[in-house]
């Protein structure tokens, strides 16, 4: 076994080769998921209606954000794909008509704004909540283009392999959030007490600052020379063309995705306070291990990506199976940490503001926690194969699956156990591990099909 390993690890698409482009990534989103761990302990110390309203606030916003978000980061598989087929001089162009995607987005997420107070008094929370919520959702709104350029941009780099840029970048955002925060939220050193709008705030203005670094880096005059980077700004129909073709299938795919998930949590929000308050709660616990994961994906995606445009499909899979065994092992780490140390992990939410509800409310968490001990494992094998196969361009395919499986086996029988059969938030979380023990199995047959390996992204 541990001559194996070790051939594996040097081997070309091996553990090694892996992870030098993983690491940088799955840094990134963890310090992302640091970030929103350390704002919503920052909320659930100023009030438990702030943190009850973040989370699907957020999870909504990001939901209408992620169409545009997953069309603008398939520039990564362009980027990738062109690095691969020794073409730099495509690079640049790449990049901006991401950037072009991501002002399309930023211009549509705001007329959603004014509609804010309509949409969750429709949903039907508890109406303070509601207030937080249509004030955070509203700002986050205004502010969507810096977080969809800012994936644009972080692709000049990650489709590359050459990640420690965006390490840099997001944790000097992540400092300046955690700042911003703490100085909005609750009024420090002269500054207003402003709760959750200072959360918002604070999250435009430091994603606004990265996305000013990122233009300076991206456009100097070595990256210029070798990239195209900064003269290459002008519309490309037919290269915008090609990236609307593959990439709004990964666009609707990440909707799909979000969304059905968005709606099973504010499902979750219509049975109770406690019910909503212990969901938030363990999601944001569980993206300490989700963010990694999905860093790694991304990863994996953008190895598939470069070794399909040099035309090199068997270490396309193989890396495929590098990533999978290696996201098993960081799961097997997490799913202990959740069984035995559960109540360590809940108690930073636990706050005072909870009031009478706070044993019920962790009571709750707990259980639920016990969810994600099989769910991580299922969310690995999702994100490895699905990043595989969308940087391989098998976009189309990933939609309609993910488009089907969540309606039927999500949404649909969430709504009837909650609204109709009005059954208790145990019931409805299986709706969550049915829905991703079938996609997770239709992923892995399709990518065993190999019939990814034919598809042609990149003219040759």
């Amino acid at each position: 076994m541990k001559g194996r390993i070790l051939r594996r690890w040097a081997e070309p698409a091996g553990y090694r080769q892996l992870l030098i482009v993983a690491i940088p990534l799955i840094l990134s989103m963890g310090s992302h998921s640091v970030l929103i761990f350390v704002d919503r302990i920052f909320l659930a110390r100023y009030s438990a209606d702030a943190l009850a309203a973040a989370q699907p606030a957020g999870m909504l916003n990001f939901s209408i954000l992620c169409f545009f978000l997953g069309v603008s980061l398939y520039t990564s598989t362009f980027v990738a794909q062109y690095t691969g087929a020794r073409q730099p001089e495509k690079v640049g162009p790449s990049v901006w008509q991401g950037i072009y995607i991501a002002i399309i987005g930023g211009a549509i997420l705001p007329l959603f704004a004014p509609f804010a107070n309509d949409i969750f008094a429709f949903i039907g929370h508890d109406p303070d909540v509601q207030k937080d919520e249509a004030t955070f959702f509203r700002i986050l709104n205004y502010g969507a283009f810096f977080f969809l350029a800012n994936g644009a941009f972080s692709c000049f780099y990650s489709g590359r392999g050459k990640s420690w840029t965006i390490v840099w970048m997001n944790l000097s955002m992540t400092c300046l959030n955690i700042l911003l925060d703490y100085l909005l939220i609750f009024g420090r050193f002269g500054f207003p007490e402003l709760g959750i709008k200072g959360a918002g705030i604070a999250t435009v203005v430091s994603s606004g600052t990265i996305m000013v670094a990122y233009a300076i880096l991206i456009c100097s005059k070595r990256n210029n020379e070798r990239f195209q980077a900064r003269t290459s700004w002008r519309f490309d129909q037919s290269l915008f063309t090609r990236m609307i073709r593959f990439g709004t299938p990964s666009g609707v795919h990440f909707f799909i995705d979000v969304m059905g998930f968005t709606i099973f949590v504010l499902l979750i929000g219509r049975i109770g306070m406690v019910e909503l308050a212990a969901s938030n709660i363990v999601l944001n616990i569980n993206l300490l291990s989700l963010l990694p994961m999905i860093g790694l994906g991304t990863a994996t995606s953008i190895m598939v990506g470069q070794f399909q445009g040099a035309q090199q499909s068997d270490l396309a899979k193989k890396t495929t199976y590098s990533a999978l065994h290696m996201a098993v092992i960081h799961n097997s780490a997490m799913a202990a940490l959740y069984w035995i140390i559960p109540d360590i992990l809940i108690s930073p939410f636990i706050q005072e503001a909870s009031g009478d509800n706070l044993s019920e409310i962790a009571e709750t968490s707990i259980r639920l926690l016990r969810f994600f001990i099989v769910i991580i494992y299922l969310d690995s094998i999702m994100i490895m194969f699905g990043g595989a196969l969308k940087g391989a361009g098998d976009t189309k395919f990933v939609m309609i699956a993910l488009a089907i499986i969540s309606i039927c086996l999500l949404v649909i029988p969430s709504y009837v156990l909650i609204e109709v059969l009005q059954m208790p938030v145990y019931i409805a979380w299986i709706c969550v591990l049915v829905n991703h023990s079938t996609v997770s199995w239709i992923f892995l047959q399709r990518f065993r099909s190999g019939k990814w390996a034919k598809i042609e992204v990149i003219e040759r």
